[in-house]
């Protein structure tokens, strides 16, 4: 969903998510620029959407995401590689194909977000 957002409004929602929610965690896919002009140029143009011009993208999730606060902790894994062993012979060369595709090229990523827990005062 983050991609027909901007990314100003992606923080602010994350970073108040981070504030109410202390301990909790936010996880979502998402890939590089390119990748997301190429979704939303084929699947908003097949949908028949023409008012979304601006998208939410990320390469190097740990980077950019890290510097929106210090309340987060952000870890991520390709999209297909991240969860599938392709030195596994039951794997097709197709999907071998679409993997090095999806998350070289276009950075694809699962992205997960740690809120840190509430810091507790002692009196």
């Amino acid at each position: 969903m983050f991609y027909y957002f901007l990314t100003p409004q992606v923080k602010a929602l994350v970073c108040a998510m981070a504030e109410a929610f202390p301990g909790g965690k936010l996880v979502f896919d998402a890939a590089n620029r390119k990748a997301v002009k190429l979704m939303l140029k084929t699947w908003l143009k097949d949908a028949e959407i023409k008012d979304v011009g601006a998208y939410f993208a990320v390469s190097d999730a740990k980077r950019e995401l890290s510097a929106w606060s210090d309340k987060l902790r952000v870890s991520s894994r390709g999209y297909m590689l991240g969860y599938n062993d392709l030195r596994n012979q039951n794997v097709r060369k197709f999907f071998r194909f679409l993997s090095k595709v999806g998350d070289g090229m276009m950075n694809m990523q699962i992205v997960r977000l740690d809120f840190a827990k509430e810091i507790t005062k002692h009196e």
